[in-house]
């Protein structure tokens, strides 16, 4: 037994999929239509196309996880769930860290260092290589395999490893780390002045992250140890 595709879970998982994905390509051809314009330039376009490319991957995503188990697919699967969280994070952090040292700078009339689009991107690159790394090793000291996993004598459950117990919290323990950090630097830049409003845009976001990622972890522990 698996998530079929055919199933109504599968079905509405995909349709949601579906429109987040249509919505946020919709976003970035009006970025790409409207990059020279100081909207779009003032809200950091490059990494925003950084950020827009991790929603896209997030709900691209979830077709992965509609297919039948495989090793490739279970392998898939672990550097997909925590790779695409990453990339929105780092590129969130990267993001108010400039605004940050472009504030604090102020009073000394010193332009501070890295805050190029190309150092923000290198900085933002930086981070997410931290995030392949830790799947690497993980994939390393523990292959990705598809199993059969018998809850009960009448049920069979054809599943990656990782989904068995609690390890897919690998995957998550960077992005994590990165979203507690991006959330201290949105409270450190939550008076910012209005030329940098998207900063509280940006906090308000963290902090509904928060309280989402602090609902889910304990439900993720809870069901994955506690499968009947």
């Amino acid at each position: 037994v698996y998530i079929r595709p055919d199933s109504l879970l599968a079905i509405g998982a995909m349709a949601f999929a579906s429109a987040g994905v249509l919505v946020t390509s919709l976003v970035i051809i009006v970025f790409v239509l409207y990059g020279d314009t100081p909207i779009v330039r003032a809200s950091g376009r490059e990494l925003s196309y950084v950020l827009l490319s991790g929603v896209f991957l997030c709900y691209a995503c979830t077709f992965v996880f509609m297919l039948k188990p495989t090793d490739a697919v279970c392998g898939l699967q672990r550097f997909g769930l925590g790779f695409c969280f990453a990339v929105i994070y780092s590129a969130l952090l990267t993001k108010t860290n400039r605004i940050s040292r472009i504030f604090n700078a102020g009073s000394t009339n010193k332009r501070p260092p890295f805050i190029s689009p190309r150092s923000q991107l290198i900085i933002c690159s930086m981070s997410v290589f931290v995030q392949v790394l830790v799947t690497m090793l993980w994939c390393q000291m523990s292959p990705p395999r598809a199993v059969h996993h018998w809850i009960q004598r009448e049920d069979n459950f054809l599943v990656c490893t990782a989904s068995i117990n609690a390890s897919y919290m690998i995957a998550f323990a960077y992005p994590i780390l990165l979203i507690m950090v991006c959330t201290v630097y949105a409270c450190l830049t939550r008076k910012m002045p209005e030329a940098f409003n998207e900063s509280k845009h940006t906090g308000f976001t963290m902090y509904t992250t928060c309280i989402i990622w602090l609902a889910f972890v304990p439900i993720y522990f809870f069901t994955a140890n506690n499968v009947q």
